[in-house]
Parts: C-alpha cells; sequence; structure tokens
C-alpha cells in the first residue's frame, strides 16, 4: 500500500514542477545624470505600460530606490503674510498687495507655485482676468502667461476663487479686471506654497483624429495609449459656458455603442467674442488611452482641439555619469527603505533637465516570472494520473474491507 500511494505521488509532483519565463525582460538604459543628486525620469508609453512592475537598477543590478511623481508628493505648507493692503486701485478695480513671510531656512521657490486663495464678494455672475505683478526694488513686473489666470463666479457654476502662480518673488500684486459683470471686492487672501507636478513636464500633442460623428458629439484619436490629464477646445463663437462631457470607449463595445464609461472633467469652455472672453483648458482625472469621445449641447462646435499629455515620471537620488537600467517583464526588485522620508524641498529638483530613456534590450539581471514546468514524462503520464489514482483507491479499499473483516 505504501509502495502504491508514493508512486502516485511521485507523478503527481513530476507534473507539478516550475520553471523560470525569461521571454519577456527586457531593460532600457537611462541617460546619465551631469551631476549628482535628485533626478527626474519621465516615462513613454510602452514604459507605462509596465507600471507598476517596473524596476530601476545600476550597473551591478542593484535596485535603486525611487518615488513616483504625484500630486501632494510635497506637501503644501501655508504661508504667512508680512504685509497685507487690500483696496481697489486709481481706476476702481479691486487689487490686493502682499508680501510673503518665509519659515525658518526657506527662500523664493521653496516649493514652486504659490497657490492663491481669493475670498471675493460680490452679486451676480462675473468673469475677471487676474493681472499679477512682481513687486521688487524697481517697477513691478507684470506676470505673462499663455492663457490668462481667471476667476468666475456664472450661473449654475462653482466660484472658481484661487488661482495658481510661479514662486520666483516674495512680493505680489494682483488686480482683477472685469470681462464680464461687475468685479466683486477682495476681502481676503491665503496663500500656500506648493509644488504642482501638472505644472511640470506636460506636452500638448495634436490628435491623430478628430471625427465628428453626431450633433455635439466628437471623437479624438491619439493614434497611440498616452496618458491625457487636460483638454484644450477651441470652440466656435459665441458660445456661452459649457462643460463638455468626456467618455472613454468601453473595452470590447462594438462601433456605435452607447456611452456609459466616464472620465471625471474639471472645468468650463466658452467663446464670447464681444465680451473680449474665452477660456478652451479644462483638466482630467489621469486616463491612459488612444482615444477619447467629446459631447457637448446642441449647438455648441468644436473647432479644434489639443489634448495635454502627461507621462508618469520617476524621481530617484543618481550619481553623476553612473549608469542606470529601467527593467520590466518580470517581478520587480524592491529597494529597502522609504525615499519619503528624506526632506521634501523640490527647488533644485525642476530646475535639472530630465534624464530620458534609451532602446529596449535582452535584460540579463532581470527577476523572470515563475511558471509552471511540465516535462515530456509528465506531460505523457498526465492522460493516465486520473486511472491511476481511481486503481489505488480501489486498492486501498479493498485493503481496508479486508482488514475490517479480521476477527
Amino acid at each position: 500500500m505504501r509502495a502504491l500511494t508514493g508512486v502516485l505521488g511521485l507523478l503527481l509532483l513530476a507534473a507539478c514542477g516550475t520553471t523560470e519565463d525569461r521571454t519577456g525582460l527586457l531593460r532600457r538604459a537611462v541617460s546619465p545624470a551631469p551631476q549628482s543628486g535628485w533626478v527626474r525620469l519621465p516615462l513613454d508609453g510602452a514604459a507605462q505600460r509596465g507600471m507598476p512592475g517596473l524596476w530601476l537598477g545600476d550597473a551591478q543590478g542593484r535596485s535603486v530606490p525611487f518615488l513616483v511623481e504625484r500630486e501632494g508628493l510635497w506637501e503644501p505648507r501655508h504661508l504667512d503674510l508680512a504685509r497685507l493692503l487690500l483696496g481697489r486701485d486709481p481706476e476702481g478695480r479691486p487689487t490686493a498687495e502682499f508680501s510673503l513671510s518665509f519659515p525658518e531656512g526657506w527662500q523664493v521657490r521653496e516649493r514652486e507655485q504659490l497657490r492663491l486663495e481669493l475670498d471675493l464678494e460680490g452679486p451676480g455672475s462675473w468673469v475677471c482676468p487676474v493681472k499679477v505683478e512682481r513687486r521688487g526694488e524697481g517697477s513691478p513686473i507684470a506676470l505673462e502667461q499663455d492663457l490668462p489666470l481667471q476667476v468666475f463666479r456664472l450661473e449654475g457654476a462653482e466660484a472658481r476663487q484661487t488661482i495658481s502662480i510661479p514662486w520666483d518673488a516674495r512680493s505680489y500684486r494682483i488686480t482683477l479686471l472685469s470681462a464680464y459683470g461687475k468685479a466683486p471686492s477682495i476681502r481676503g487672501l491665503k496663500v500656500s506654497a506648493r509644488t504642482e507636478p501638472e505644472g511640470h513636464g506636460g506636452e500638448w500633442l495634436l490628435p491623430a483624429a478628430l471625427e465628428r460623428k453626431t450633433e455635439g458629439h466628437w471623437r479624438l484619436k491619439l493614434g497611440a495609449q498616452e496618458r491625457v490629464v487636460g483638454l484644450e477646445l477651441q470652440m466656435e463663437a459665441p458660445l456661452a459656458p459649457v462643460r463638455p462631457g468626456v467618455f472613454l470607449p468601453r473595452p470590447g463595445a462594438p462601433a456605435g455603442a452607447d456611452l456609459v464609461q466616464s472620465t471625471s472633467c474639471d472645468g468650463l469652455v466658452w467663446n464670447l467674442p464681444a465680451l473680449e472672453t474665452r477660456s478652451s483648458r479644462v483638466s482630467m482625472a489621469p486616463v491612459l488611452t488612444d482615444e477619447l469621445e467629446l459631447v457637448f449641447p446642441a449647438g455648441a462646435n468644436l473647432d479644434s482641439a489639443r489634448v495635454l499629455v502627461r507621462r508618469e515620471t520617476l524621481l530617484f537620488p543618481a550619481e553623476a555619469g553612473a549608469n542606470y537600467y529601467l527593467h520590466s517583464g518580470g517581478e520587480a526588485r524592491r529597494a529597502p527603505g522609504d525615499l519619503g522620508a528624506l526632506p521634501d524641498s523640490s527647488r533644485v529638483l525642476y530646475q535639472r533637465k530630465p534624464l530620458s530613456l534609451g532602446a529596449a534590450e535582452a535584460d540579463p539581471q532581470g527577476v523572470p516570472h515563475r511558471v509552471a514546468k511540465v516535462d515530456q514524462a509528465a506531460e505523457k503520464s498526465r492522460p493516465w494520473l486520473p486511472w491511476i489514482a481511481g486503481a489505488v483507491v480501489a486498492v486501498l479499499a479493498l485493503v481496508g474491507a479486508r482488514l475490517l473483516r479480521r476477527p
């Protein structure tokens, strides 16, 4: 009986071994850092598809710790105001002048942006571009941006009362310019210093194809999967503020199927030349896709569109001139410890040029997946295993019955 049990066990073990699968192991060289310290490594579409199984290694294959850049990586910090003056300029426009009081050891650009939270008071609906000036020893210097900063309150929409500006001075002056309605009074101001990664490394891309499907319904095709975080939508004038609907095609859904999978979208778009005001940019929760569908109310026409692509970025400490590799396709080799415990200043990090990835090659240092192994002998015996197991059970039953019959 023991012999039969042993034979069955050996057959089962022969059929259930494991082996290593190295076929999918790839690595990509990282361009050397010109100087030691924190560096950024943006990922392309191919690398992003390997998340979260990626790992960084040095020339010897040792795992290198890294962080994934994200909102809130460096905690925002409230800044006290050394001086705050609220009022109106000679033209009657609401203004606020303020100077910052820095925490001990801090200096300008200890974070990348300043977020201004405005306490505004005024009746009705209004749209106000915000003029920002840096105040120094000489004349004030106006902040210039691609699109003007705006605060607004429109019927049926929440008031937008926050703006973000680059932190490149100690003293500022802001002025509300009335584009629509009566500009509200500024009753108070709070300032926080923060690093917002969405302000860095983004790239505007024209869609590979913009197709109008039906009234108010367009499809954007990007040509390849990208991590989309925003849209720039140029609307035909005149158009009052509308909120676009942004949808993702359902996986496996046939062409023309109803849109049910949506992604969150923040912002309104409009185009009113008579009021000299326009808004075209909306933000989205990051989504990896090669296609989007946009839906507008009837009568709203889309002239052109661009997508804001922001690729995942790895942050890690690199030695000048050292060779590093990004590994994918197998098990991740985790580095011990937690980089997040280090001081959180980002002032130097964003002043340096990001590193880049090279071409993919076979990875001799990768950690392969373990897969089931079936050798030839086991494969030949596999069809007979149920019969052998049944025979062993039958023999054991007969032996047991005989033992029970003994006096």
